[in-house]
Order: C-alpha cells, then structure tokens, then sequence
C-alpha cells in the first residue's frame, strides 16, 4: 500500500487581489496586507478563505513497500501527478484545511485528483481523530508532537510564511513544512500502533528507515534525527 503524509504552505492568491479586489498596481505586501485586513473587518480574524489560499510549497512523506521518502514541490500539478497511484492520505487538519485548497486548486487548473483523498476510509486527519472530531479541543500540531517527544514546528510558525515569501526565502519555507510532514508520519505511526495495526518492531523499524533516509539527504532535518 502507498501511504501519502502531506502538508500545504500558502500565501494569499495575490492574483485574485489584483483583479478582483481593486488592489491592482500594489505591491505583493501590500496586497497581502490589504487582503488580510479586509479579512478581518468582515470576520474578526486574518485567516483567509479556502478560495484565495495559493499553494507555494506541499511536502509529503512516502511510505511504499518499506520504502520511506521525503519530497517537496512548490505546485499543485506536480504533487497530484505523484499521488495519483496512492492508496491512503494522512493530513494534520487536511479536512478543514488541505483537502479543499488543494481541491479548489485542481479545478482553476483543470486538474485531475485522486478520489480517495475525501474518502474517510482512505483518509486519516490525525487531528480530526485525535480530537474525536472536536478539533477545537486539541492543541496544534506543534504541541502533540512534542508530547510524543517529538521535535515540532521549527523556529518559524505557520504566520512566519507570507513575511518569510516577501523576503524571498522560500528554502526556509520548504524547510518548515517538510517539518510539519515528519511530524505528522511520525504521529501518524505512533496512531498505527495504538491500533494495533503495527506492533513496536515494526514501528521501530519505520523510524529507522525514515533516520537513514534523512541521513542521506544533503538537508537531512537533523532535529529528526536526533529523536528517532
């Protein structure tokens, strides 16, 4: 079975800005910035609508006949070319969050995507599952990954995307959401053994498999390393 473990990094669809917001002739910050207040006079807060959320960066973890991989892309073709064949999807909040924007996306792009990824019997949203279904109840990603003695998020928080893209470094921003899907594939594991579904050998094995991956990568994500 191919398991794909994924998570989305996005800015405002300064595009959409520009055409329809009467924001044209700005620049990409004050575009953002616009967009993020109009945003907030409407609705209390800054978080944007899944519509004008515009992927920059997708990591995802694959696990394939005992093979684990980490990859990363900066579109949406790309990723869902590479998923098309997979079995079962893993998301930290992907019900709420990743699944409608990458879905959105595909159909501006007239995009094919691979129905299992909104079947809940080949979709597991480890928040949604940890929470029983009240989300609201649990801490982020960040937190329930350090109480699994995990590293967590990195120095940067999902908020640091938009300034970390405006000062170019999208390196950084590869970085930070390569981390979100490691954490994610090793919450995702501890899960499996609690079901049953893997005992500790072999979940001792998929650790080390993923720690000899990443030792071999020329940014290998030593934080990881360190814990597995």
């Amino acid at each position: 079975m191919k398991t794909i473990i994924y998570d989305i990094e996005t800015i405002p669809d300064l595009d959409f800005g520009r055409k329809h917001m009467n924001l044209d002739g700005l620049s990409d910050e004050d575009i953002g910035r616009s967009m993020f207040f109009q945003q907030l006079q409407k609705h209390g807060n800054e978080f944007l609508p899944i519509d004008l959320q515009k992927v920059i960066t997708i990591s995802f973890v694959t696990e394939h006949n005992g093979h684990i991989e980490l990859s990363s892309c900066t579109d949406v073709a790309t990723f869902l070319d590479s998923i098309k064949d997979a079995d079962h999807f893993v998301t930290w909040n992907g019900n709420r969050f990743d699944v409608p924007v990458l879905y959105f996306r595909a159909v501006l792009n007239n995009l094919a995507v691979n129905e299992k990824i909104f079947d809940k019997n080949h979709h597991t949203d480890l928040k949604a599952l940890l929470s029983n279904g009240d989300i609201n109840s649990i801490s982020g990603l960040d937190w329930v990954s350090k109480h699994l003695g995990l590293p967590g998020k990195s120095e940067h928080t999902g908020n640091a995307v938009w300034d970390l893209y405006l000062e170019k470094k999208i390196d950084e921003v590869v970085r930070y959401c390569e981390s979100d899907a490691l954490n994610t594939y090793l919450i995702y594991v501890q899960h499996q053994l609690s079901m049953g579904v893997i005992n500790e050998q072999e979940l001792n094995t998929k650790k080390d498999t993923l720690k000899k991956f990443l030792a071999s990568q020329d940014n290998p994500h030593s934080e990881f390393i360190q814990q597995l």
